[in-house]
């Protein structure tokens, strides 16, 4: 698949803010019908399938979530709306409130299997009964197959966001996009994913490119469907953040103390002193208590807007963050690993003033 831009579409192309729930979902559908991904999935597969016979809902998920999202190259875009962004709820009632013609139009394309053809009709025909059953049945698989999960999910994909802004940074739109390699290729003006089921190519004419993070994405890259829409590319992520997207993990933990690292790396993707409270699991007040520290280091940022306080990555954080790379690591100039030593003995003198 190719993605075609203009000048105008990089200065719209942006990585989402952090992990999209209904991409989550229909992601971990499809991988809960295969068997791809063993080391990443495998356990979760396991586990996933014991919880939902064990609260009745294995044959419910069978009958009315497969045929929706089935395993292949197709599902309805309307599964994926953009208020999964905001979350679950807000994502359902979008859902929900699908039209009638494109429900038709997306739900048609769909061929089901045996004795799927009756449900879909009723989906395809915007029944109000069906719809609901739609919702209910997503609501409970997220709450047994997805939320359980999900602290794992938003560290891996908070750092792989992390190393995206950090590409951003130094490369611009340009380097962003060719950080990406090798799931896909970036040479202006077009963006390949060559392992894509489909062929085809996709002119963004100015619309720009949302760049999603996934957890449960795994085989490839993930486009919608129709080109008209606000285009997305929902993109794997790595499931060992500790020891890849965060290099430098264990001497991060030893040089801050486990929850300071935890809070630095909980700021990678940005977020108020409750969004990294929930993310970290410990208080409101302990992550003040951290920020603060972090903030008189200079590596965060934290500004007030109204009531709340958000916090990001400085560029000192950042670096400190992902450490040096594999090459840096084997080079042991004054410009680049004993450089690494001196900064990190710095930090290390401050913190523990």
């Amino acid at each position: 698949m190719r993605i075609h831009f203009t000048r105008a579409d990089l200065a719209r192309t942006y990585v989402a803010n952090g992990a999209d729930v209904m991409w989550e979902v229909a992601n971990s559908l499809q991988a809960l019908q295969a068997t791809y991904g063993k080391r990443d999935l495998g356990g979760w597969r396991r586990r996933v399938r014991h919880d939902l016979h064990q609260t009745n809902l294995a044959s419910l998920v069978r009958a009315r979530l497969f045929p929706v999202a089935p395993h292949a190259a197709y599902y309805p875009d309307l599964l994926t709306p953009p208020e999964g962004a905001l979350g679950l709820e807000e994502a359902l009632e979008a859902i929900l409130s699908t039209s009638r013609r494109r429900l038709c139009d997306e739900i048609g394309l769909l061929s089901g299997g045996p004795g799927h053809g009756a449900w879909l009709d009723d989906l395809r025909a915007s029944r109000y009964r069906a719809l609901a059953e739609l919702g209910d049945t997503m609501r409970a698989y997220h709450r047994v197959s997805v939320a359980p999960y999900w602290p794992t999910i938003r560290t891996c994909v908070d750092s792989d966001i992390a190393l995206r802004r950090q590409a951003l940074r130094a490369g611009g739109v340009d380097g962003l996009l060719d950080s990406f390699r090798p799931m896909m290729r970036w040479h202006f003006p077009t963006l390949n994913i060559p392992a894509h089921p489909s062929s085809r190519d996709v002119h963004l004419h100015g619309r720009g490119l949302l760049l999603i993070p996934s957890y449960f994405a795994r085989l490839h890259p993930a486009t919608i469907f129709n080109p008209e829409l606000p285009q997305v590319v929902v993109y794997p992520v790595e499931h060992s953040p500790g020891s890849a997207t965060v290099r430098r993990g264990a001497a991060l933990d030893r040089l801050l103390g486990d929850t300071r690292a935890a809070v630095l790396r909980a700021v990678a993707a940005g977020g108020t002193t409750s969004d990294l409270a929930e993310r970290v699991g410990v208080s409101p007040a302990t992550i003040s208590h951290h920020t603060a520290i972090l903030r008189d280091a200079g590596l965060i940022i934290s500004s007030r807007s109204a009531n709340t306080m958000l916090h990001t990555l400085s560029p000192l954080g950042t670096d400190l963050l992902l450490g040096p790379t594999a090459e840096e690591e084997g080079d042991r100039s004054p410009g680049t690993w004993r450089g690494w030593e001196t900064f990190q003995a710095k930090v290390a003198e401050h913190m523990h003033r």
